[in-house]
């Protein structure tokens, strides 16, 4: 692999968690933006009249499109600042009932400052005042049936943005479009690719540090995943036991990188932290993993609770594959269908044919492919 390339791999993904970021607080802008909207056409059907004989601050926001605008984005902005920038490493290792009650706390204060705020102003005509005339100025405000209206919107739109949010890290940003409009109730034909990522000895491992422990051992390891998964564009399947099985859409030829990337920058990020792995559980994982790209029917299964499922022989194909990397002592095993599209973007990577063989519940041997990087790591 080149220097150039090395170099931008293994470097923190710092841009890259800045983009998430970012995207996130679209996300919150333009939900809190629509969803305000929303519930000023549903007040305005409940009451023709609101924009004329309603109370004052309803006659403003009807009259001048900037102060709903205003009001949303600033909501949506402190929800983000608090939810996903200051607090998201606290609030993420929460339950979800704790989580919920938590964001309603927090999402509570924030209206009660910006209502506090236009208040004052409102009705002041100023900002600055003495601690008596704002205890009464509360007092007048925050019980008066527009502002109770307004904060009670207010949250119920904050529990609409919480929920997409939690629909999209459920089923990723790539299919959440895709399960909202029940895309997938009918059975789809789809062309991806899969890499299977498993962890060496586990079954030593779990013996060695009992279920607890192992468990925190395995949290560890996947929480490398994220931001990579947003660097590469990559939709995590699934994670079963030690295992994990992310995808792409097979139609761009860059997603064939992609996923070559994805895995060796993995085993970096891996790499970097074996002296915490080392100290705190007293081994260092190691991960081997294969790819296949083709033909997969995707549809959308259960009734009680659903999920997206893939099906096909591209699956079983990679999770036999990937058993066979120990026995070749290979890190990363591919199918001659993704060498093939694999070799135009292969730049910087040297790809080996490694045998034919027999898979399990296969009629005929298959050729196995390996690939690696042209040079080594830069932390090795």
């Amino acid at each position: 692999m080149k220097r150039k390339e090395q170099l931008t791999i293994h470097q923190p993904n710092l841009r890259h968690r800045i983009l998430w970021l970012l995207n996130k607080l679209v996300f919150n802008l333009f939900a809190w933006n629509i969803l305000l909207r929303l519930f000023m056409f549903l007040s305005y059907l409940v009451n023709p009249e609101i924009d004329i004989s309603g109370a004052k601050i309803f006659r403003i926001m009807y009259e001048n499109g900037l102060v709903p605008i205003s009001m949303a984005s600033v909501l949506a902005f402190n929800s983000w600042l608090f939810e996903d920038v200051l607090f998201y490493k606290y609030l993420a290792k929460k339950s979800l009932g704790i989580l919920f009650l938590l964001r309603l706390i927090v999402i509570s204060l924030i209206i009660l400052l910006v209502f506090l705020v236009i208040s004052v102003y409102h009705y002041q005509g100023k900002l600055f005042t003495d601690a008596g005339e704002y205890f009464e100025l509360m007092k007048w405000f925050f019980l008066n049936k527009a502002a109770i209206y307004l904060f009670t919107v207010g949250i119920l739109i904050s529990s609409f943005v919480n929920f997409f949010k939690s629909i999209r890290l459920k089923v990723g940003y790539e299919m959440f479009h895709k399960i909202i409009s029940g895309y997938y109730r009918t059975p789809r034909e789809e062309n991806r690719i899969f890499i299977f990522i498993d962890l060496i000895s586990s079954t030593k491992y779990a013996e060695l540090l009992g279920h607890r422990k192992y468990s925190a051992f395995l949290q560890e390891c996947f929480k490398s995943l994220g931001i990579l998964e947003i660097k590469y564009r990559a939709m995590q399947y699934q994670i079963v036991g030690d295992e994990v099985v992310l995808t792409w859409p097979a139609d761009k030829p860059k997603n064939y990188r992609n996923a070559v990337n994805f895995y060796y920058e993995y085993i970096a990020e891996l790499d970097k932290k074996s002296r915490f792995f080392k100290k705190e559980f007293g081994i260092i994982p190691n991960f081997t993993a294969s790819i296949n790209s083709g033909t997969i029917m995707v549809s959308e299964v259960g009734t009680i609770k659903s999920e997206i499922a893939f099906h096909g022989d591209v699956l079983n194909t990679a999770a036999r594959i990937q058993k066979q990397c120990k026995y070749h002592n290979k890190q990363l095993l591919v199918t001659p269908n993704f060498e093939e599209k694999f070799r135009a973007v292969s730049e910087g990577y040297k790809i080996e044919w490694v045998s034919k063989d027999k898979l399990v519940g296969k009629q005929n041997p298959v050729d196995i492919y390996s690939i690696e990087p042209n040079e080594p790591r830069l932390n090795e």
